[in-house]
């Protein structure tokens, strides 16, 4: 039949499919893998192609926009930009619309831990979306929500990866939403990984590195303790201390190596400098040959403008922080051109993974591929050199 379902492995788990369906015929299913993919109710299938219509798969030249300016970025606050992981550009663009009386989304961890979209209307929640968090989000029903919101007249700030951001603007488009007061922020995306290996990891930390009366009371994907260009995983408990096992056995580690990351990221028809949103956010890893006139202490964002709203964002905001134009060719990142490659043994890992009948077996997998192949702890080493260096882009293409 004529729907959703023949997209088949090129699907991104947006969920645009699920929430747009005139029918309630669509559901996401997780696979072995752990990702989310549509199922599709045939006998209750009409065939009128909403599905296709929003889905940001099958319109990949939808809503794309050059960047009008590139800008090094910093936020003010010393408290937020430590609970942020580089610059606090996102932040500061949240704080500002929840001011304007708005309404954010964006990803959070919920009470199992599990990422996903979560809508923000007033300060005490903000903190929740600070930080970067490597695993895929669940939107839920964040689209229909933000649909809702325009339509009460609220300006709402929508962040997460690309295409999800794409995902949002077709479903809206298609409802024939007045987007006036929505402003859209994507971030330069590596992959995301899997919703269901990320479980795992915690199953796995729970079962054998905690005292069984522990309890997780915070994640930092991107902690600050060491310094805002590590990635430094931090895992708080109510009872002991992870730090020991986290300094071997981080799920940054996992994510890095790429093999649990989502097959589509490493085809992906968002890494380009036609962004679907207003706002493009991500580290600035070049800034030590930027020529960067403040203080980089604490992290500095790479803010992509390209929008006239992504504009009057950047000029609603600026106040909250220090900030200066770079040029396209200093702000160059390898995800702004081409997608992740996919790690050579990818499918072994998975086969594997998926046959894993044991939270022991799947951690020694999980500790055998976060090594990666010999190739790629090479790169590793090098990166660094060539980035201090100034040979950043050589740096990427490898990379």
């Amino acid at each position: 039949m004529e729907n959703i379902s023949r997209i088949k492995e090129k699907c991104v788990g947006c969920k645009s499919c699920e929430q747009s369906c005139p029918k309630h015929c669509i559901s996401m299913v997780e696979n072995k893998e752990g990702f989310w993919y549509p199922s599709v109710d045939e006998k209750s299938c009409i065939e009128c192609k909403v599905c296709l219509k929003k889905c940001p798969v099958e319109n990949t030249e939808f809503h794309r926009n050059e960047p009008h300016k590139v800008w090094a970025w910093r936020n003010k606050n010393d408290v937020d930009i430590m609970r942020s992981a580089s610059g606090g550009a996102a932040d500061s663009a949240a704080k500002t619309i929840l001011q304007m009386g708005g309404v954010v989304y964006g990803a959070a961890y919920d009470e199992q831990l599990a990422v996903s979209h979560i809508e923000v209307t007033d300060e005490a929640e903000r903190e929740k979306l600070q930080s970067s968090k490597y695993v895929q989000s669940d939107p839920k029903d964040s689209y229909t929500k933000v649909k809702q919101r325009l339509s009460e007249g609220k300006t709402v700030l929508f962040t997460g990866t690309p295409c999800q951001i794409a995902g949002v603007a077709r479903f809206l488009e298609i409802k024939h939403a007045d987007t006036t007061s929505l402003y859209t922020c994507d971030n330069i995306c590596h992959g995301v990984p899997s919703p269901g290996v990320w479980k795992d990891y915690l199953e796995i930390l729970k079962s054998k590195y905690m005292d069984t009366d522990a309890q997780i009371t915070s994640i930092n994907m991107r902690s600050k303790r060491v310094s805002w260009k590590k990635q430094v995983m931090d895992i708080s408990v109510s009872k002991g201390n992870l730090l020991p096992v986290l300094e071997e056995f981080s799920f940054n580690k996992i994510f890095l190596s790429l093999f649990p990351v989502h097959p589509s990221c490493f085809h992906c028809h968002y890494t380009s400098y036609k962004r679907p949103a207003d706002f493009t956010l991500g580290d600035f890893w070049n800034v030590d040959s930027a020529g960067i006139k403040f203080d980089v202490t604490g992290g500095v964002n790479e803010v992509l403008v390209n929008t006239e709203k992504g504009r009057k964002l950047f000029v609603l905001i600026r106040e909250n922080a220090v900030y200066q134009p770079v040029s396209k060719a200093a702000g160059w990142q390898p995800h702004l051109e081409y997608s992740t490659k996919a790690p050579g043994n990818q499918e072994a890992f998975w086969t594997e993974y998926s046959a894993a009948a044991d939270l022991k077996t799947k951690e020694a997998l999980l500790r055998k591929y976060m090594k990666g192949s010999t190739l790629t702890r090479i790169i590793r080493k090098v990166n660094p050199i060539l980035q201090k260096t100034g040979l950043y882009s050589i740096a990427g293409k490898m990379y």
